[in-house]
């Protein structure tokens, strides 16, 4: 199964049809509960717009608005997009200023993917890995081989902290095998096993 993605950081971008401006506006996006501020800040910043369209999903759960455009032809293709790309946890906004000329329900609706696609291509995005995350002590001399090991079956390494023993928090995957214990018997001392959604660049 693929792992899904998450917006980095917030990310907007703008494309112009018929001198109405569609700004896309991308963020990280945990909560459905803080919905109403993120669009009130939103709004702030482009007080003069005369649609907020939007869709978000969290996990599996999702939703989307056309706030007044036409049924159909802005929350909807924005979510569209969010599936596409396989995103989650996140809230894709597209703020749109009107120009003067009426669009037209189709032509409508393929700005408003377009927009929305634009946005998702152009944004730094994490990816989600469901793994298990050890923590470990080691002693000095064993730490090269362990980090290694670490290395070698594509953990990743969250951590690492230097003291009489260096302690490592490293994450694995749930598909990954579970024979660390046995592979590393005598070297290592485990200390911690937890759910754990790592966030990995892409």
């Amino acid at each position: 199964m693929k792992n899904y993605l998450t917006p980095k950081e917030k990310t907007e971008f703008q494309i112009e049809v018929e001198k109405s401006k569609f700004i896309g506006i991308l963020l990280p996006f945990n909560n459905k509960n803080n919905l109403q501020d993120e669009l009130s800040k939103i709004k702030k910043d482009y007080p003069k717009a005369r649609h907020y369209c939007y869709a978000y999903k969290i996990n599996e759960e999702s939703k989307f608005s056309d706030d007044g455009e036409p049924s159909g032809t802005a929350g909807k293709p924005i979510l569209n997009q969010i599936e596409q790309a396989n995103l989650t946890n996140c809230l894709l906004v597209v703020v749109r200023y009107f120009g003067g000329t009426l669009l037209g329900s189709g032509r409508l609706l393929r700005t408003y993917l377009e927009s929305a696609k634009q946005i998702v291509e152009r944004s730094s995005k994490f990816e989600l890995i469901t793994s298990q995350k050890w923590r470990i002590f080691v002693e000095i001399e064993n730490f090269d081989y362990v980090k290694n090991y670490i290395l070698r079956n594509n953990f990743f390494i969250i951590n690492t902290m230097f003291n009489d023993k260096i302690c490592i928090d490293f994450a694995v995957p749930r598909e990954a095998k579970e024979s660390i214990e046995e592979d590393l018997y005598g070297k290592i001392e485990v200390v911690g096993k937890i759910d754990y959604l790592y966030r990995r660049e892409v």
